[in-house]
Formats: C-alpha cells, sequence, structure tokens
C-alpha cells in the first residue's frame, strides 16, 4: 500500500540532502542552482517494499511495490563495458543497477533536466554510493544552452574510441518530466528515441530481409572496390523533396559532365525524364520501395543496397549490385570479417544520407545535392512527379485538394520550425529534422568534400550552402 509524504515528514532528510550536494559537486556538470523548495507537482510516496518512490503531477516514476526490482529489469540488457548514454535520474534505483550491469571498464552519463525530481531525489535516499563511483557522471540545469554543451563535451569524452560501446537509454517516466524551457533538447532528445524506436518497429521485417538476402550479399562485391572511383568527379545526389520539381526540367542537359545519383524514390523520376543515373540507393525494409524500380529498365544503373534492404529489391534490378553493411547493426556488426572485405558506412536512417556518403566514399567532389528539402516545401512532401503525390492525387475532391490531403499527412508526426534557405521559418517533422541532423554530421565529418544544395526551397543545412539557380550550378561547373 503507498502513502504520500509530504515535505515536512522525515523521508525529506536535509541532513542527507547536504551529504548528497557535496559529493554531487565532484561528479557533475551544471548550470544552476536546484529549487530551495519542491515543487507542488512532487509526491514522495512510501512503496510496498518500504522504498520512496515519486509522482510528478501524474506520472509514477518508480513501481509503487518494489523500485530496485524494476530497476533490476531496466538494465539486464546491457553488456560488460558499455558506455551508457541515459536520460531520467529519477530516484537513482536503475543507476545502480546499469552501473553493477556494465561493470568496471563501462561508463554511464546521466542527463536530468526536472530540476524537482532531483531534489526530491537528493532528499529521499542516500546517493553516497553512486556519487562516489568514478564510473558516474551527472549532467543537470536550467540553461538550455549550457546543459547542450556539457552532453557535446562529455558524449565526446566517454565515446572517444569507444563509440561501437554507446548506448542511450531513456527511462520513460523521467523522459515525460522534462520541462518545457528545453524545447531544442527535448527535441534532440525525441529524435533519439525514434532512432531507438526502428528496430522495435521494423526489427522483424529486417530480420527476414537479412535472411533472405544471404545469397546477394554473398555474391555482390562491396561497396570498397568503389573507393574513390570517381575520384575528383562532380557528383549529384538526386532525391525526391519537392524542390526536385524546380531541377528536373535542367537535369538532362547536364547528365553527362556529372555522375548523377539518386535514392530510390527519385528513380522513377527520373527514369520518365530519359535520365539514366549512375547508381540508385535502396535501404528501405518494407516493399513499397520494390514499386520505384518494377517498371522502370536498370541500363546501365549500379545499385548499391544494405543487408536488410527489401529482398525484392534486389530481385526486380538486374543490373549491377554492391553490398555496403551499416556499422553497428545488430544483425550484422558481429560479421567483422565481411564488413571489413566489403565496406560499411555510419549513415542509417535516411537513404539520402547513405548517398552522400558513398558519393564521398566514391570520391566524388563538389557535390550537389537535389531535391533535398528535409521539410515541407510548398507545403508538400515530395516532387510532384513522385509515386507519393501520385497516389494521394487520386483522393482529390473538391471538398479535399492536394494541399490539404498532403497537410493532413503531416500532421501525423509531431511538427516543429526549422531555418529555411530562403531565411524564414519553415514546417518539418521529427523524422525529417534526424536525417538533417545526420546529413549535417556526414558533412562536418568529411570537411575535405564540398558538398552544395540546389534550388532548395527547403531547410538550412549547416556547411551546406545553397545554389539558388541551374544557372549557378552550370557557372560553377565550369570552373571545376
Amino acid at each position: 500500500m503507498m502513502s504520500k509524504k509530504k515535505y515536512g515528514d522525515a523521508l525529506l532528510d536535509n541532513h542527507i540532502f547536504e551529504k548528497n550536494i557535496q559529493l554531487l559537486k565532484f561528479c557533475s556538470s551544471q548550470s544552476g542552482s536546484l529549487p530551495e523548495t519542491l515543487s507542488d507537482k512532487i509526491s514522495v510516496i512510501s512503496t510496498s517494499s518500504g522504498q520512496p518512490t515519486l509522482k510528478c503531477e501524474s506520472i509514477l516514476l518508480h513501481s509503487s511495490y518494489d523500485p530496485e526490482k524494476e530497476a533490476f529489469k531496466f538494465s539486464e540488457n546491457l553488456k560488460p563495458g558499455s558506455r551508457v548514454c541515459l536520460y531520467g535520474f529519477g530516484m537513482g534505483y536503475h543507476l545502480n543497477s546499469i552501473l553493477d550491469k556494465i561493470g568496471p571498464d563501462g561508463y554511464l552519463l546521466v542527463i536530468e533536466l526536472n530540476l524537482d525530481i532531483l531534489k526530491a531525489a537528493l532528499q529521499c535516499r542516500d546517493q553516497t554510493e553512486l556519487f562516489k563511483d568514478k564510473r558516474f557522471h551527472l549532467i543537470y540545469g536550467s540553461d538550455e544552452k549550457k546543459v547542450s554543451l556539457d552532453i557535446s563535451h562529455e558524449m565526446g569524452r566517454i565515446t572517444e574510441n569507444h563509440s561501437d560501446l554507446l548506448e542511450v537509454l531513456f527511462h520513460t517516466p523521467s523522459f515525460k518530466c522534462i520541462p518545457d524551457n528545453f524545447p531544442s533538447l527535448t527535441n534532440a532528445l525525441e529524435v533519439l528515441l525514434l532512432e531507438r524506436r526502428f528496430p522495435a518497429v521494423f526489427g522483424n521485417l529486417e530480420d527476414k530481409n537479412y535472411s533472405l538476402n544471404q545469397k546477394v550479399i554473398s555474391d555482390s562485391p562491396g561497396i570498397n572496390v568503389l573507393k574513390n572511383a570517381h575520384k575528383s568527379r562532380p557528383g549529384i545526389l538526386v532525391s525526391a523533396g519537392p524542390s526536385l520539381d524546380l531541377v528536373i526540367p535542367h537535369l538532362h542537359r547536364i547528365k553527362e559532365d556529372f555522375i548523377i545519383t539518386c535514392v530510390d524514390t527519385a528513380y522513377p523520376i527520373l527514369a520518365k525524364s530519359n535520365i539514366q543515373p549512375v547508381y540508385a540507393f535502396s535501404l528501405d525494409p518494407q516493399l513499397d520501395s520494390t514499386a520505384h524500380f518494377i517498371d522502370h529498365p536498370t541500363g546501365k544503373t549500379k545499385l548499391v543496397f544494405t543487408p536488410t534492404s527489401n529482398h525484392n529489391v534486389m530481385k526486380f534490378f538486374n543490373g549491377k549490385q554492391y553490398i555496403v553493411y551499416k556499422e553497428g547493426h545488430r544483425l550484422t556488426q558481429s560479421n567483422v570479417s565481411a564488413m571489413e572485405e566489403k565496406g560499411t558506412t555510419q549513415a542509417g536512417g535516411s537513404v539520402a544520407c547513405l548517398g552522400l556518403d558513398m558519393l564521398i566514399h566514391f570520391g566524388c567532389d563538389p557535390i550537389f545535392l537535389v531535391g533535398q528539402d528535409c521539410a515541407f516545401s510548398g507545403k508538400r512532401f515530395y516532387s510532384s512527379h513522385s509515386e507519393f503525390n501520385l497516389k494521394l492525387q487520386s483522393k482529390i475532391s473538391r471538398i479535399i485538394p492536394l494541399k490539404k490531403l498532403h497537410q493532413e499527412k503531416a500532421q501525423e508526426k509531431k511538427l516543429l520550425h526549422v531555418k529555411c534557405n530562403q531565411s524564414n521559418s519553415l514546417i518539418t517533422d521529427q523524422v525529417m529534422y534526424s536525417y538533417l541532423r545526420t546529413l549535417e554530421h556526414i558533412v562536418k565529418a568529411n570537411p575535405q568534400t564540398r558538398v552544395f544544395n540546389i534550388h532548395s526551397h527547403g531547410t538550412e543545412i549547416e556547411q551546406v550552402p545553397s545554389l539558388g539557380s541551374m544557372n549557378e550550378l552550370k557557372a560553377f561547373s565550369s570552373r571545376l
């Protein structure tokens, strides 16, 4: 049976709090002081096992029966040596459990943005053992910019030479209690959570494709044979964003001067425009990706695919095929020899991210992005020539125009505002925002390669200048 404790009860022990605070100074990065008094939103509760737990408004942070047993389950899948980045201090039960699992070579970085929760945890439980552990570090505060810098610094430190051991975890109840004054950090964390859920959503599908793809994986050469195959040649990566409509009429005039490549969704658009890309990229495990190749001749186009790409894509694509492994993927990470032989990519999630990484691998320089909006440019998801747009057109009526159908589709995911190439604000969703950040990461990791975005009305990509017209591209290419 649970019983609520008031702030004046013995459970909230000022002696314990002062002891915890003194130790916390040596294992934390903080940007702001803890509140002097607890918020009315916080309720301290005694559980059936006698251990305290918390409620933040209506959200129970730990089990009302046995928080320590629950904590053991939270960490049971961790491996020794893991470098764990965790959002959510809670009462600290799960932190001790994590440290036990990761062993002497592991490390635990914890982020907590709700200072009321942290204060209650320091008053309710003696955290001496945790705070004295050299494998533990806590980031907390009230200044979003400072906290973000601390996270970036600490993440770089704990993953240096150990990136393959990184585990990102979320204490879900704590995550639901992030204060409103951290909008950017909240979105960044939500994107991380979204990416972690991908294996849960498509896990069975990936398993099936990986099993069915074994022969083509074995028989296909890897992307290592294409290393610097197009060194210093200008490359174009065509995606199917709305701004592709502005460029597609002009691409055929320059196709001989560039290594033109495309994501799978753009392949039928190029095919209908009589443009044969040198490479196409496909990584989606879903059956829908097959439709991009069924009715269009392969010609001399080469396909770059991953071990979990939909198996039907490779069946229908009768041209040359190259395999690339995703670093750290749960299905292939143990196959070290094959990965070393055939080649890997760090890019994931978006096929455009894979495409950019591959053009850099091919040695292309500069690289021009086409149809890469990462936003609802013109209040649309995709190019008007895309299969997605054509499907929506079949639903148009006098009552529901195409514009409204795109808006309804956009509402399916959480929306946010980003800076547009035209300097104004633009709407995107968390999935495209995740892809945007991955593109930026790839560009920053390869400063020797110049990357430009052509005629994009979409979001601004850091360190990727935008060329406003095809004439600018022609003028630029004439100087190469």
